[in-house]
């Protein structure tokens, strides 16, 4: 069985020159990835095109999600992702933060949808213990 890999695209804390912790870290790190795709390991970039995505720790409804979420899309083989279900857990959009949370939660699944992206709503904790709850299943 083939293990999942995990990439921190925002660095690592056990490797301090890898994270991106400014807002021009945040840019640099984007614009970099746009114009040279080696800064991106091969094997995740390929995973990227690939497999299944899982998002975690990202707010779906900020530009800089989107940003990112777009820049995945338009890498080499995207059309495969078509082929795979993604997941995003997604905290509920509050009260008093966005206008009319319920149209706002209408809204993402309605964008993301098309990417074959389903919203789990509810924290990144939550999210976790809800998978290690499942009874694991052998992929051949």
């Amino acid at each position: 069985a083939q293990h999942p890999l995990v990439y921190h695209l925002f660095g690592q804390a056990t490797e301090p020159a890898s994270l991106v912790l400014t807002e021009d870290n945040y840019f640099d790190y984007l614009i970099g990835a746009t114009k040279n795709k080696d800064l991106i390991p091969a094997c995740v970039r390929s995973a990227l095109a690939a497999t299944a995505l899982l998002f975690l720790g990202f707010r779906l409804d900020e530009w800089n999600f989107r940003v990112l979420f777009r820049s995945i899309m338009s890498q080499e083989g995207a059309s495969k992702h078509k082929k795979h279900v993604h997941v995003a857990a997604q905290i509920e959009p509050e009260e008093g933060r966005i206008l009319e949370p319920e149209r706002a939660r209408e809204y993402l699944e309605s964008y993301f949808q098309d990417s074959q992206i389903s919203i789990y709503w509810g924290s990144v904790d939550d999210f976790v213990t809800g998978l290690l709850q499942q009874p694991m299943v052998a992929v051949a």
